[in-house]
């Protein structure tokens, strides 16, 4: 059946999307060509800001016009803007790039959860679905393990050549994008007729009937929050300390394959622990782990722990969330959730950049314990009353 396909294909989509040689570097690039840490902060925020107006319009292009459609449109979107990060030298041209890179983001993050949620749907093997995702996560993960580990290497070679490499890779994307079959997750019911407007209310009235995925997604954007702003910023602070770029890059490839490793077992968890005890035991070792990053000098074994977390977390997270979703509204909803961590960090981001280029990284971890501790604490106490109220009923 050319639909079971979709799951091969995908994982081949996820790794050629995901190899971005350049995320190892972008930071250093950034510096490299006259950017200071606060308009780095900026350009990161800027970037939210175009997440936060665009998640909701390009999830309905993916509810509307087909999930192959928006992951096109993404992989055409991140082609211009890596071109474009190539050939700047001026804050206001890294800007347009990175709203293009944003745009690329927002085509994919509600479409590609849908697709592959609605493809198990029509096949009835949606209970899958967290096995799956998990192996998307190592696919996800080894690309972006080998590109950390080249980027860092291309680095020390000339910073260009890995933005170079960059634009192959995402043609390939694109190639990729194209061989997918599109579910018939709402072609027999008329949904594709309905109105922008309609569509809008229809994905609110989703979230006001259940708001148990308001607060899974409460929680998972709080948590995602302090690890990107962590994995982002931890290029920096290891450079200050003065390791070299190839090195930066295996620390941050020894960190994603444990990520990988934890990702690939999120089922195993949930089927052994259940979910509100994963979601305990994540939100004091996630607190316990940033006051680490503060209270002692082992901060790069407690990142990695971070990002261990973080690959039970997403795949798990990933599943709890589509389970209360209708498939009409699945790609809008998902990129809500998306919407939720950008509105996030585009406040908190430049902060933290802020914070470290005024007074230290050291001052900035612990800014980042004193917001995570009340934030986790708070999203886990309404998540658990959730779920405890689910198991009575």
């Amino acid at each position: 059946m050319k639909l079971k396909n979709n799951i091969i294909k995908n994982y081949i989509y996820v790794f050629a999307s995901s190899a971005a040689v350049t995320d190892a570097i972008w930071m250093l690039f950034l510096a490299y060509r006259g950017m200071s840490l606060l308009q780095i902060g900026i350009l990161e925020s800027l970037f939210h800001i175009n997440s936060l107006v665009m998640e909701i319009p390009t999830g309905m292009i993916a509810d509307r016009f087909g999930r192959k459609t928006s992951r096109i449109l993404g992989r055409f979107a991140a082609l211009i803007s890596t071109a474009l990060m190539i050939s700047s030298h001026s804050f206001w041209m890294f800007a347009v790039a990175f709203i293009f890179s944003s745009l690329s983001y927002n085509l994919e993050s509600g479409a590609g959860d849908a697709l592959i949620y609605d493809t198990l749907i029509e096949l009835g093997e949606e209970k899958k679905y967290m096995r799956i995702k998990g192996f998307i996560e190592v696919c996800f993960q080894t690309a972006k393990t080998s590109s950390l580990i080249i980027g860092g290497y291309l680095a020390t070679i000339n910073y260009e050549l890995g933005y170079s490499i960059s634009l192959v890779i995402n043609l390939l994307a694109i190639a990729a994008a194209f061989t997918f079959k599109e579910p018939h997750y709402h072609k027999e019911d008329g949904e594709q007729k309905q109105s922008l407007i309609g569509h809008i209310k229809g994905s609110i009235h989703v979230i006001k009937n259940n708001k148990q995925i308001f607060n899974y997604i409460l929680f998972i954007e709080g948590f995602g929050l302090f690890n990107t702003t962590l994995y982002f910023y931890f290029q920096t602070f290891l450079k200050g300390k003065g390791y070299t770029e190839t090195v930066i890059g295996g620390i941050l490839a020894a960190a994603s394959l444990l990520s990988i490793f934890f990702s690939t077992r999120a089922h195993r968890f949930e089927t052994k622990f259940g979910r509100l005890r994963i979601i305990k035991t994540a939100t004091l070792m996630a607190v316990l782990v940033l006051g680490g990053l503060y209270f002692t000098n082992f901060e790069i074994a407690f990142f990695i722990l971070m990002s261990c977390i973080d690959g039970v977390l997403f795949v798990a997270f990933s599943d709890y969330i589509n389970q209360l979703i209708p498939s009409e509204h699945r790609a809008t909803l998902l990129s809500f959730q998306s919407m939720m961590f950008s509105l996030l960090m585009i406040v908190y981001f430049p902060i933290f950049g802020l914070v470290a280029s005024a007074y230290g990284f050291k001052i900035a971890f612990l800014m980042m314990w004193l917001t995570a501790l009340p934030l986790m604490l708070f999203t886990y106490s309404k998540l658990s009353r959730t779920i405890k109220l689910q198991h009575k009923s």
